[in-house]
């Protein structure tokens, strides 16, 4: 298994300004894009290490159930027939900005939720709180070791198992506030990852950013540093990586940094339909960039790691929900009637033709 998400997946609906009308049974949710994200690089069969849980409850639409199922992922579907799919409500505001509401109570996903399997995983996808964190964390491995020493569990689920995950966590919005720090650093001990958005960066670190001028690199660089430093562990192999919407992904470890455009620049800005969903796929691909190459130095690993991300963002912001999947006449994948590779490829030379824009120290 490459990749699991705990994040959950939520039945939305949207309502924007008039005359538009409402979009109802519009699949959402953080653990629904960070599979996309994952799925994006793992065409069948490789597919099926894409894992995640999904509570069906009593209203499932028939039509999203096909729909996952045609991922041909492995879908851990928990049958909840006493009540009704976690559901939220949306709204689209004149300036833009989109609220958000759970319509009902949510059922949140743990480590006594994944399958075997499931626990075997090379990467793990995090949206909780500090605290919920490091118990997810400390549970996930604690099955682990349990597993390992079940003497039904052979061999090959044995070395999967013994072999250290690497945890990916995006905090909670609500929580990314200066009260909060200590607690995600805290957090931080316990992950290799953390990946706040550029709002839930500043607001963690009481600073402001004006997301309508460039960035100051230099200020990044040292507000994550001192994330960074302020983790009592922290090793020198964890990392923060800022998701920055249309400015890109800024990737900071204690002795490196790098800063990665996004994919939709001004020529392709009219494709961007809604940005909802973009951090999310970002890290689901983030984790199987991160897996891609086992054996390169770390740093490296993390900047491919976000080259994956970058590109599945791409996708999932293209419309309202998550992208339409087809094939080609030769059966390949097709995402919004491109292929992965393609924009993989094609973002690559992008780099590659203005080498200084992809900045690292």
């Amino acid at each position: 298994m490459d990749f699991v998400t705990l994040g959950m997946f939520i039945i939305d609906e949207i309502h924007y300004q008039p005359p538009r009308e409402p979009d109802f049974d519009v699949m959402g949710g953080g653990g629904l894009y960070a599979t996309l994200g994952a799925r994006l690089f793992r065409p069948p069969p490789a597919s099926s290490k894409v894992g995640w849980v999904v509570h069906q409850g009593h209203d499932f639409p028939p039509q999203i159930k096909d729909r996952i199922d045609s991922w041909n992922t492995d879908c851990l579907f928990i049958q909840t027939p006493e009540r009704p799919t976690t559901r939220a409500y949306n709204r689209y505001e004149p300036s833009g900005y989109r609220t958000f509401r759970y319509s009902n109570e949510k059922v949140r996903i743990t480590e006594d939720s994944l399958t075997s399997v499931q626990l075997t995983s090379k990467t793990y996808h995090l949206l909780c709180s500090p605290d919920r964190c490091i118990d997810l964390v400390r549970g996930i491995a604690n099955r682990r070791k349990g597993l390992a020493r079940d003497p039904q569990t052979d061999n090959e689920m044995i070395k999967a198992l013994i072999e250290d995950p690497v945890f990916v966590w995006e905090p909670m919005p609500d929580l990314c506030k200066p009260a909060e720090l200590q607690k995600c650093l805290n957090a931080l001990e316990h992950v290799d990852v953390m990946s706040p958005n550029l709002d839930e960066f500043c607001s963690l670190l009481g600073i402001s950013i004006d997301p309508n001028v460039p960035a100051d690199w230099e200020l990044m660089r040292h507000k994550c540093k001192e994330l960074l430093l302020g983790s009592v562990v922290g090793g020198s192999k964890a990392a923060v990586v800022v998701r920055m919407g249309a400015e890109g992904c800024f990737v900071a470890q204690h002795d490196r940094d790098l800063h990665l455009p996004a994919y939709h620049e001004q020529d392709t800005s009219h494709r961007v339909v809604d940005p909802t969903g973009g951090g999310n796929t970002f890290l689901g691909a983030f984790c199987i960039g991160f897996v891609q190459s086992p054996h390169a130095d770390c740093a490296d690993r993390f900047e491919e790691a976000a080259l994956y991300g970058t590109v599945a963002a791409s996708f999932a912001i293209e419309q309202v929900g998550v992208p339409v999947l087809t094939h080609s006449a030769t059966g390949e994948e097709l995402w919004n009637n491109f292929t992965v590779k393609q924009r993989f490829d094609e973002y690559g030379r992008r780099l590659a033709e203005r080498s200084g824009h992809a900045r690292r120290q």
